[in-house]
């Protein structure tokens, strides 16, 4: 007696399909994925599948995005790729994956966006679907005053409101007088850029009511927690604030930083980070030096709390080897911040100083091109992008 075999073909329904596969697999092999059918990239590209794609865990390895600016000729400005090893001892460049040749300083990386400046305008780029955004020109109708001593600084800060769901960009411009006893600022304004589903953004001056905001000189780098942006300012040479911008009611506010009674030395190299959930002022003032790290942050009634860290004896020569102090990123969703050297060198490498436990530890960077460290005045600016990709499409 034969048996007869029968195919049995079992489909696996869409909706697991979404849900359990697709998901969880990143965003460079989706976008491989659209081209299997009309179907497959129109699920890819909704927007419900975009919404649920951030909400999937997933741990990708984190990846160093690594820009090189030759301060005497921009032309040769370069971006690199670097990934973990097998033991997150050191970054490797990334030869395979190349990333276009970007002339830039970068600003913030938030939810898989990276935003950075070039030739007055800003450029968001999702290196998960390679799409790049220009933003048109910030209007700037603060002139420089005639006088010789003042001069004009503008800065860009990028943030995302979950509840809002809006991607905002903060243009922060400041004129202030510079002699060589101090610096003094006398006008400033912001503009903001809200950029939309489908386009039709523009960009809009912030409304600045005293005493809530003090003109101020903005300085590079800042933190989105909570759909607030937070950056800070100097009213003088010695003397900063915290500014903050409110996405949704657009407010800007400021709140002077504190000063330390006990030490002669001025806050003056501080900058902002996530820390806790919270926006946290680090002070590397005495780091160098003394082996010190101060954080502050606000309590709820806006009063200033410090923590001081001290380097263990051990790992002093990591922080008192380095001539020209640190750029700080972070910080990671682990704790760790991150202390880049402002100058190139060979071999070159950062620090990963996780804050909880106070331990530092060195990461190579590998791979770096050779002649960058001939050259005689090269800056390096490295950014860290966080464990998150997006699908999302921004739109000017």
């Amino acid at each position: 007696m034969g048996l007869s075999r029968r195919r049995i073909d079992v489909g696996i329904p869409m909706d697991v399909v979404m849900e359990e596969i697709l998901t969880r697999l990143p965003a460079k092999s989706l976008m491989r994925f659209k081209c299997v059918s009309k179907r497959w990239s129109s699920l890819i590209s909704s927007q419900y599948f975009k919404n649920r794609f951030l909400t999937v865990p997933s741990h990708p390895r984190r990846r160093i995005y690594m820009c090189l600016v030759d301060v005497r000729d921009k032309s040769y400005d370069v971006m690199l790729s670097l990934s973990p090893d097998s033991t997150s001892s050191s970054f490797v460049v990334d030869h395979d994956r190349p990333i276009r040749r970007i002339r830039c300083f970068m600003h913030q990386n938030i939810g898989g966006f990276m935003c950075y400046s070039t030739f007055k305008k800003v450029r968001i780029f999702n290196p998960a679907t390679r799409r790049l955004v220009t933003l048109p020109a910030a209007i700037e109708p603060i002139p420089a005053p005639p006088d010789e001593a003042a001069e004009k600084v503008v800065e860009y800060y990028f943030g995302h409101g979950p509840v809002s769901d809006q991607y905002t960009v903060v243009c922060s411009t400041g004129v202030y007088l510079n002699s060589p006893e101090w610096i003094r600022p006398i006008r400033s304004e912001a503009r903001v850029y809200v950029l939309k589903p489908g386009g039709g953004g523009s960009w809009k001056k912030v409304a600045l009511t005293p005493p809530a905001f003090l003109p101020h000189i903005p300085a590079r780098g800042g933190v989105c927690i909570d759909e607030v942006i937070y950056y800070v300012g100097w009213t003088c040479t010695q003397i900063s604030m915290l500014v903050s911008f409110h996405i949704r009611s657009q407010d800007l506010k400021t709140i002077q930083l504190p000063t330390r009674e006990d030490d002669a030395n001025c806050m003056s190299k501080v900058s902002v980070i996530e820390y806790g959930g919270k926006a946290t002022i680090i002070d590397q003032t005495n780091l160098t030096d003394k082996g010190m790290l101060d954080l502050w942050d606000l309590d709820g009634k806006n009063k200033w709390s410090r923590k001081t860290l001290v380097v263990q004896p051990c790992q002093l020569h990591l922080v008192s080897n380095i001539d020209h102090g640190f750029m700080v990123k972070g910080t990671s969703q682990d704790g760790k911040v991150f202390l880049i050297p402002k100058a190139l060198f060979s071999p070159f490498h950062i620090l990963s100083y996780d804050l909880r436990i106070n331990d530092m530890r060195k990461i190579d960077i590998k791979g770096v091109p050779d002649h960058w460290f001939s050259k005689d005045k090269s800056a390096v600016k490295v950014m860290l992008v966080d464990d998150s990709e997006s699908l999302v499409s921004l739109e000017t």
